[in-house]
């Protein structure tokens, strides 16, 4: 067997002789199109109301559900000693279907500028990943994660990143095309950088390890880079709505974005 290969993980006792065939490999989705520079027309601020409040709701209780399913007495014997992997790799993906969530509902805090990223784009984009983090729950629930589950699931996460990264640059921009000296307080290519540097090295340790060392990082791996890029996004939004308060005609009681909800459990 190769060591770097996509065999199923011996993640769960009852799948340990499971065929180096049970996990099919899956092409990650990409990331997201590089942020292009673009000739913004400033308007006033407006939160639009084209999408649900609260998006992706039913695949955080599905989710919920496999977690509560392998919680249980009735069938936990199922992943012995990788049932407490199996509820961590779950509990992160509903983790990144809440973040979604919450950059989507962000989102709709808008400069109403020409070249801004539409809505429709971001849902688009935020549906294949969601159907990336909900495959990676359904994997673990049925024992069948691999080391292509994983990967697939942490460059889905870069996604979430990526398009919170653009929102900002999109207001940003926005606000320059008006004020040209504006600039955000917080060095946003240093955080940019030292996001990308510790990423680069958990995404290139994981892919780089073999099927056991991967094994041994895996609990880790999951639970930094889903932390990191929480924390990143956070960062992103923040500065993405202060910097919309620049955008003449804002009107504060009614669009300041809500911050990131807490999904954990």
């Amino acid at each position: 067997m190769d060591p770097h290969g996509s065999a199923c993980f011996v993640v769960f006792a009852a799948a340990a002789a499971a065929s180096p065939g049970a996990g099919a490999r899956r092409r990650a989705p990409p990331t997201t199109s590089p942020a292009q520079q673009r000739r913004v027309i400033p308007i006033s601020l407006h939160r639009t109301s084209s999408l649900h409040d609260t998006p992706f709701n039913y695949e955080i209780n599905k989710i919920k559900g496999y977690w509560t399913e392998i919680r249980s007495a009735k069938i936990c014997y199922l992943y012995g000693q990788g049932r407490m992997l199996a509820l961590t790799l779950l509990k992160r993906a509903k983790d990144a279907i809440g973040l979604a969530s919450t950059i989507m509902t962000g989102a709709q805090l808008r400069a109403q500028t020409p070249s801004e990223i539409s809505l429709n784009t971001i849902d688009q984009t935020f549906r294949m990943y969601v159907s990336t983090f909900v495959k990676t729950a359904e994997d673990t629930y049925h024992r069948k994660v691999d080391k292509a589950t994983v990967l697939s699931f942490l460059c889905a996460l870069q996604g979430l990143a990526a398009v919170s990264r653009i929102l900002f640059e999109d207001a940003l921009a926005s606000v320059r095309s008006i004020q040209p000296d504006y600039s955000p307080k917080r060095d946003v290519e240093a955080i940019n950088r030292n996001y990308q540097q510790e990423i680069q090295c958990l995404i290139n340790k994981f892919g780089e390890a073999s099927t056991t060392e991967a094994l041994e990082i895996l609990h880790c791996t999951v639970n930094d880079l889903t932390q990191k890029v929480s924390s990143y996004v956070t960062i992103m939004t923040t500065l993405r709505t202060s910097t919309l308060a620049h955008v003449p005609g804002r009107t504060i009681a009614s669009c300041d974005a809500a911050p990131p909800d807490d999904r954990q459990n």
